[in-house]
């Protein structure tokens, strides 16, 4: 019997359950409708602004995958990211409220969180497909109490803690739990013809990450809702964007989001301007990184409960 895959729903009992079982799941109306009509409207205007001001971030072309980040030519692909979205429009603020999106973001990463990263991703015609890949590929993996394992400062895209052989294909008994949760924003729809993101169901669970030799045939289905729809992933969930074939451009917010314990890809708490921090409330500080958790992130006193972005620590003093 075919297996039934997530569909958009806006059930979140449905959303939550498919997350937990395939890794993912499509959530309708993950933000307001007008929401979704402006941050569109906004993202263009940014996004042309950034070209015309020879600033823009373009990666992928049909020799280069994409996400494969190289400055030396970041300004001549067929893809255009644009990052840092909160300091580009009140909207984007907008997006970082307590939107539905976030009770399965929860369900992954608990109850306190950070934005790891907010930016949005425009997948023009042309190009080539995303290697697969998970979110949370820095995570050391478990090991045995004897085992040899690669240091965690030595970890980089390319290189795990492991060498895959029979022990870590046959590995049942040791997974690693899930660190982020990545929610992707179908600003104006998904589909399999416009890249939409190349998916292994129940792939969370399966202990590793992809190979490109090993896992090169693997089965892969393509993420598909109408704007507003999320996709919702696993941080261990093997994903990857796919090529859009057709002659629109796919656009889509990308918010990635990590346990509070974790470096975050952004830099929010150096890179958030004045005026934005400004308009922060406590929520939105609180998952951008301005709130001190357990002690943790603090500029000197760790009872303090919110950073300020012109924080004026005690320096050198002598009686």
């Amino acid at each position: 019997m075919k297996e039934k895959y997530p569909k958009p729903t806006a059930s979140l009992k449905t959303a939550k359950n498919d997350l937990k079982k395939w890794g993912y799941c499509l959530l309708e109306n993950a933000i307001p409708k007008n929401l979704n009509t402006k941050s569109m409207e906004r993202l263009i205007e940014q996004a042309e602004a950034e070209k015309q001001l020879n600033i823009a971030y373009e990666d992928g072309s049909k020799t280069k995958k994409w996400g494969e980040f190289n400055n030396k030519d970041a300004s001549s692909g067929i893809n255009q990211r644009v990052w840092m979205l909160p300091n580009k429009g009140k909207v984007f603020l907008d997006i970082l409220q307590n939107h539905s999106y976030a009770d399965c973001v929860k369900q992954i990463v608990g109850e306190e969180f950070l934005v790891s990263s907010f930016g949005a991703n425009i997948a023009k015609p042309g190009g080539m497909a995303m290697d697969l890949h998970t979110d949370q590929w820095w995570l050391p993996d478990p090991v045995s109490r004897n085992e040899e394992f690669l240091p965690s400062g030595s970890i980089n895209r390319k290189k795990f803690n492991y060498k895959i052989n029979k022990d870590i294909l046959n590995n049942k008994n040791f997974i690693s739990r899930p660190a982020v949760s990545n929610v992707l924003i179908m600003l104006n729809g998904m589909s399999k013809e416009n890249g939409g993101t190349l998916i292994v169901p129940g792939s969370h669970l399966f202990g590793r990450h992809p190979d490109n030799i090993l896992d090169k045939d693997i089965f892969t289905i393509s993420a598909e809702g109408p704007p507003g729809c999320a996709i919702i992933t696993d941080g261990r969930l093997w994903h990857g964007t796919g090529a859009n074939i057709t002659q629109k451009n796919r656009l889509a917010l990308l918010i990635t989001f990590c346990g509070p314990q974790f470096r975050a890809q952004e830099n929010f708490t150096m890179g958030i301007r004045e005026e934005v921090f400004l308009q922060l409330n406590d929520y939105q500080k609180e998952i951008l990184g301005f709130k001190v958790w357990n002690g943790y992130g603090r500029t000197g006193n760790p009872t303090e409960k919110f950073l300020n972005i012109n924080n004026i620590e005690v320096g050198e003093l002598k009686i």
